[in-house]
């Protein structure tokens, strides 16, 4: 009888450590706020020598099911080579995040013209100042300020992207 006592008293002790730990485990697993979402970022990003100190910046966002989000998350200032990193959380509560993914290598488009596959989508972000639209399909998105951070919810058949002479970059 005192065995079985001691084993129940045991078992109910891993069970509500157990339950701590996953406690502690949701609670640090949140994201707060854009500071969150570099600190995150920089804990991600595997291919950056300098990621610790390297300048990071939010540079815009695309929101799919109105809870999942890809924020570009832009490196280097205006001395340096920028580097783009699209980064997938989930909105738990207004500003407060949970991690889903880091997406490495977005595809070029040309010189800071990204784009990243994204819900049934691209997301584009354009931080080239010779850019003053985007043309998927046949509709003509005007490049409103840079960085521009743009989401078209369908992979588009065709785009393009335009200086102020319609050239194409």
């Amino acid at each position: 009888m005192k065995k079985r006592m001691i084993i129940l008293i045991c078992a109910l002790l891993v069970v509500a450590i157990i339950g701590l730990v996953g406690v502690f485990a949701v609670k640090s697993s949140k994201i707060i706020g854009e500071d969150g979402l570099i600190t995150k970022a920089r804990k991600e990003i595997k291919d950056l020598s300098e990621v610790e100190t390297i300048e990071m910046n939010i540079a815009g966002k695309s929101t799919t099911d109105n809870n999942r989000h890809l924020f570009w998350i832009v490196t280097g200032n205006e001395y340096q080579a920028h580097s783009y990193y699209p980064l997938e959380v989930i909105e738990l509560e207004n500003g407060v995040y949970k991690f889903v993914h880091l997406h490495n290598g977005a595809a070029q488009r040309g010189q800071d013209i990204f784009f990243e596959i994204f819900g049934n989508g691209y997301s584009f972000i354009v931080n080239n100042p010779k850019c003053k639209s985007i043309v998927i399909d046949e509709t003509i998105v005007p490049v409103t300020k840079i960085p521009f951070v743009y989401y078209h919810r369908f992979i588009p058949n065709e785009y393009c992207f335009l200086d102020e002479d319609g050239n194409e970059l």
